[in-house]
C-alpha cells in the first residue's frame, strides 16, 4: 500500500515555500516520495480559497492541477529516461483573489534494474518499425495517449487484462535482429488466442483500430486526468470509440495482429504520455 507524506507546517520552510505575508499554504501530500524510474507519483493538493490556477513543475514539464471534488490532484509520471538520485517537484498556485505562491517538494528517484531482450524477425515483420504506412497509427495512437480530461473515472487498483505467463517486462531494452530499437513501454502476457481482455479500470474508450500493421488490432481507453492503458495485437475489438466501459468488462480478444511472435496481449499504462509501470497501478493502496 502506497502512503501519503503531508507537507507539514514544520517542514515548509525547508521546502522553499513562498506565499502571502499572513497566509497559511495549502496543504499539500505527495506519494511515493521515493519513486522508482518507471512508477508514478500521486499529487494532492487542498486549498484554502478559490483556485484559478495550479500546476507542478517536474521533470522539465508543467503539469496541471485538476479539481477532483474538494481536492486538487495531478498524476506526475517518473520517465524511464529519468535518473537515480535526490531531485525536486515545484507546486503553484494563484487563487482568484490573487494570492499565489509555490511550495518545492523533494523527490529521491530510486535506480532500477531493466533487462534485455533481443528479438529475431523477418525482414518484412523488421522494416515495419520504419514503414511509411506506420505514421498514421502512431499518429492516432499518439494523439489518444496526449488526452487530458478533467473527470478522474478509475478508483483503486487496476485489474491486470487478462492472465498468463509475463514474456517482457517493462522497461526491456529491446534489440531487433541484433540492433537496438527502443525500451519495452508496456508487458507483454502470453496466452491462448481468443482469451478474453478485460478493461484495467472504469473509462472512455478513446481509439479503436483493427489496420494497424505494427500495432495489431489496438484499443486504448482514457481513465481521465492524463492516464490511458492500451491493449494491442488484439485478435477482436468488442468495443467502440466513445463508449464507456468499466473495469473487469471485456472489451476484446488476445492475438497475434500487428508485428507479433505468437498470441498475447501487450498491455501498457500510460500517464501523461510517458510509458508506465503497469504493475504499479495493481496496488495503487488508498489513492
Amino acid at each position: 500500500m502506497r502512503h501519503f507524506a503531508t507537507v507539514t507546517a514544520a517542514a515548509v520552510l525547508a521546502l522553499s515555500l513562498a506565499v502571502g505575508v499572513g497566509h497559511a499554504a495549502p496543504s499539500v501530500d505527495l506519494a511515493p516520495t521515493s519513486p522508482r524510474i518507471g512508477d508514478v507519483m500521486f499529487l494532492r493538493m487542498w486549498a484554502d480559497g478559490e483556485v484559478l490556477r495550479a500546476a507542478c513543475s517536474w521533470s522539465g514539464k508543467s503539469y496541471p492541477l485538476l479539481e477532483n471534488s474538494e481536492t486538487y490532484d495531478v498524476v506526475l509520471p517518473v520517465s524511464l529516461k529519468a535518473r537515480a538520485g535526490t531531485t525536486r517537484a515545484v507546486v503553484y498556485w494563484k487563487y482568484t483573489d490573487g494570492r499565489m505562491g509555490q511550495l518545492v517538494l523533494s523527490v529521491n528517484v530510486q535506480s532500477r534494474a531493466f533487462g534485455v531482450q533481443h528479438l529475431t524477425l523477418s525482414k518484412s515483420q523488421a522494416g515495419k518499425y520504419s514503414a511509411e504506412e506506420t505514421k498514421r497509427e502512431k499518429r492516432l495512437i499518439g494523439a489518444a495517449l496526449d488526452l487530458v480530461t478533467a473527470e478522474r473515472r478509475w478508483s483503486g487498483n487496476f485489474l491486470m487484462p487478462v492472465e498468463g505467463r509475463v514474456s517482457t517486462e517493462f522497461g526491456l531494452q529491446r534489440y531487433v535482429n541484433g540492433r537496438f530499437s527502443y525500451r519495452h513501454r508496456g508487458v507483454d502476457i502470453a496466452c491462448p488466442e481468443g482469451t478474453p481482455v478485460k478493461a484495467a479500470a472504469d473509462g472512455v474508450v478513446s481509439l479503436t483500430d483493427d489496420s494497424f500493421i505494427l500495432h495489431g488490432q489496438t484499443v486504448i481507453i482514457d481513465h481521465g486526468q492524463g492516464v490511458s492503458t492500451l491493449y494491442i495485437h488484439l485478435s477482436e475489438i468488442l468495443v467502440g470509440a466513445g463508449r464507456e466501459v468499466h473495469q473487469g468488462e471485456v472489451i476484446g480478444r488476445v492475438g497475434s495482429t500487428g508485428v507479433a511472435t505468437g498470441p498475447h496481449l501487450h498491455f501498457a499504462v500510460y500517464a501523461h504520455h510517458e510509458p508506465v509501470d503497469p504493475f504499479f497501478w495493481a496496488d495503487l493502496g488508498g489513492f
